[in-house]
């Protein structure tokens, strides 16, 4: 039933805007403070669930303490994602509970903002290093696992992010070993979120995000690919191509999968540059077949950057474990 300001509120009403309906069973299909707070479903769901609202009885008098709550929730929920919503006045026992023609507008921006968070918390990190002297192709694959796959949902829909850098550091002095390190700087931070379209601590992010770095090579690509979007199938997030002749068809490439709990990071540097024919750093004695390979220190750091927990009343999500198989 639709309501305006001054009506006294009903229980039906204020079930709808607590658990999605009006027999307080709960929808998660309709905009509602619990399925935001609590487990949810899919890209919906803090996993607060120790505290969610109560249904109020049907011919029920709604309390002002129910109403405090309803209204407190609304409120926090409004400032872990730093969503703008109405003021409302505090009220007492023996006051009547009037609807608000802007509550529900409220809920329905929180709804709309759900992946949005004010801040991040602290981060977990790891690498993967090696320092082996290669042609062809260096892999290295990287898993995130959580407590359970509603763990994971309820990182990304808090505001967790995963973040990507890359560097080659050291060994031989010659233009692949150079352009190699190059690349690895052009990829810049990668972010990968739980939307593709939101804002933490201020920042826009878009599923998978550049920052900083450089555009690249022909052919580079990034893609708006997020948590909720990942299979049980690699997908490619990014692919980085080098921008500087012979060089041109070096590149890297960052794809990902989910699988329940787990979610693997893929990083491939793919050496497929024919450049033997063009050695500038040449060395007496030295057979230019040697300059296809490439040395020093390569290393992937990863961060999984965790929501902040200031407004909510537990880290539903527990704490992520990284772990490297195929080490570089």
């Amino acid at each position: 039933m639709a309501y305006s300001t001054g009506d006294t509120i009903l229980d039906d009403e204020y079930n709808i805007l607590a658990t999605g309906n009006a027999a307080g069973s709960g929808d998660n299909g309709t905009a509602n403070l619990n399925t935001l707070w609590g487990t949810g479903t899919g890209d919906y769901g803090y996993g607060e669930t120790g505290s969610v609202i109560s249904a109020v009885s049907a011919g029920g008098t709604i309390t002002a303490t129910q109403w405090e709550t309803l209204v407190g929730r609304m409120e926090t929920i409004a400032a872990h994602q730093n969503s703008s919503v109405t003021a409302v006045d505090t009220i007492t026992a023996g006051d009547t509970i009037a609807a608000l023609a802007d509550f529900q507008t409220d809920v329905n921006t929180i709804w709309a903002n759900r992946l949005n968070a004010a801040a991040s918390g602290s981060a977990i990190g790891s690498t993967s290093s090696g320092t082996n002297t290669w042609t062809g192709e260096q892999n290295t694959t990287m898993t995130l696992t959580f407590a359970s796959e509603n763990a994971a949902r309820y990182y990304f829909n808090a505001g967790g992010l995963v973040t990507f850098t890359f560097s080659r550091t050291g060994g031989t002095t010659n233009d692949k070993n150079t352009e190699w390190s190059d690349l690895c700087t052009n990829m810049g931070t990668i972010t990968f979120s739980g939307s593709n379209s939101h804002s933490v601590a201020g920042t826009a992010y878009t599923g998978t995000t550049q920052t900083g770095g450089y555009a690249g090579g022909a052919g580079s690509a990034k893609s708006t690919i997020d948590y909720h979007a990942l299979t049980g199938s690699y997908q490619q997030l990014i692919i980085k191509y080098a921008d500087t002749s012979p060089y041109t068809g070096n590149y890297i490439k960052l794809e990902a999968l989910k699988s329940g709990a787990v979610v693997t990071f893929k990083v491939r540097f793919v050496d497929d540059a024919a450049d033997t024919g063009n050695p500038t750093h040449v060395l007496s004695g030295t057979n230019p077949q040697s300059l296809d390979n490439v040395d020093g220190t390569l290393t992937v750091t990863v961060s999984a950057v965790q929501p902040d927990d200031t407004y909510l009343t537990s880290a539903a999500w527990g704490t992520p474990s990284w772990a490297t198989t195929d080490t570089l």
